[in-house]
């Protein structure tokens, strides 16, 4: 039987840009807009007697598939994910320990990023099926990490794709061991200072710890192409999207306590960002599920403080993150996790 929470979704990389694979890894989202991604041309020819748009002037001129998914961040089960959005990779037993692992994820430095197929699994009302559609081919354009105050870690992903299949196979979800979620009360962020980069084995460390920002947002836009539709793939893409210059910024948001984000704002200071998130249970011993953003190098562009009617005054603080030519990569993301491969 079925219910209309019943829907799924499932991705897998894909070995090649044109041969679809079986998802095997599937996520507990929360949104979805996966949908068709088509160009439709209406022919303007004039004819006698005719004064309605005439069905067989109608041709589908490009065809695709695209569109977003939101989820709540899990303490394992999404580095496989991760990958895909930032093109390079590594999973590495930490030392001294038994069963946990880093993965370090970096910009990739090549035209073309890893491309997956990614199922959805609709429920039809009232006839116990579920409906799959899948994108093949699909890319990501751009993601985003997000902590609101007293909230949970949050990701949006968005896709697109070389088309969307309504007759592949339905892959039956299976999920990891039960998992906790990266929340509000297991954030830090450090902003200045001096840090040392994270590697494949050790986190990121060092920074000037900060205690006065509310939330905190991040976002990249891998600057994908929009080509390969050309003659002789039936107006779907030929190759993979390539990628162009990645734009890497965010926001935050802290209350007026001090002028270090102020004179930031007004000197254009160099500074490095690190975001930790620790999950709540130990993996082992001493070592949490930990999730680490690390920015070497941004600038803020945001506001200086106002006035608040008596409440508490706020800096809303834009920022955009550089490479600063020292850095191996201007974004890093790194995952502690007992899973023991992407």
């Amino acid at each position: 039987m079925t219910t209309q929470l019943d829907a799924s979704i499932g991705f897998k990389k894909q070995t090649d840009y044109n041969t679809p694979s079986t998802p095997d890894r599937f996520l507990e989202f929360t949104d979805e807009s996966l949908d068709f991604d088509r160009t439709f041309y209406q022919g303007a020819g004039l004819r006698p007697g005719s004064r309605a748009a005439r069905s067989k002037r109608r041709s589908l001129v490009k065809d695709g598939g695209a569109g977003d998914i939101g989820l709540e961040v899990p303490t394992k089960g999404i580095g496989a994910l991760f990958e895909l959005l930032f093109g390079v990779a590594s999973s590495t037993l930490v030392p001294t320990s038994t069963g946990v692992y880093q993965q370090l994820f970096t910009l990739l430095k090549n035209d073309y990023l890893p491309a997956a197929t990614i199922q959805k699994g609709i429920p039809r009302l009232g006839a116990n099926a579920v409906d799959a559609y899948t994108l093949n081919g699909a890319t990501c354009s751009n993601f985003s990490l997000e902590l609101g105050a007293a909230d949970v870690l949050k990701l949006k992903t968005s896709w697109t794709a070389k088309e969307l299949l309504t007759t592949t196979a339905y892959a039956t979800p299976t999920y990891p061991t039960p998992f906790d979620l990266f929340s509000f009360t297991g954030a830090a962020l450090t902003v200045g200072g001096t840090i040392t980069l994270p590697t494949t084995t050790a986190l990121a460390t060092g920074g000037t710890t900060v205690a006065n920002v509310r939330d905190f947002s991040f976002e990249m836009d891998n600057g994908l192409d929009s080509g390969g539709y050309n003659i002789g793939g039936q107006g779907k893409r030929t190759r993979a999207a390539a990628v162009g210059v990645a734009e890497a910024k965010g926001k935050l948001t802290a209350e007026y306590s001090g002028t270090d984000f102020r004179d930031a704002v007004r000197d254009q200071a160099d500074l490095a960002l690190v975001a930790t998130f620790t999950g709540p249970v130990a993996i082992e011993t001493t070592f949490f599920p930990t999730l680490q953003l690390v920015l070497p190098n941004i600038r803020f562009e945001g506001e200086m403080p106002k006035s608040n009617g008596g409440d508490v005054i706020t800096q809303s603080l834009d920022y955009t993150a550089f490479d600063n030519l020292t850095a191996a990569s201007p974004v890093y993301l790194v995952m502690r996790t007992s899973d023991t491969a992407l």
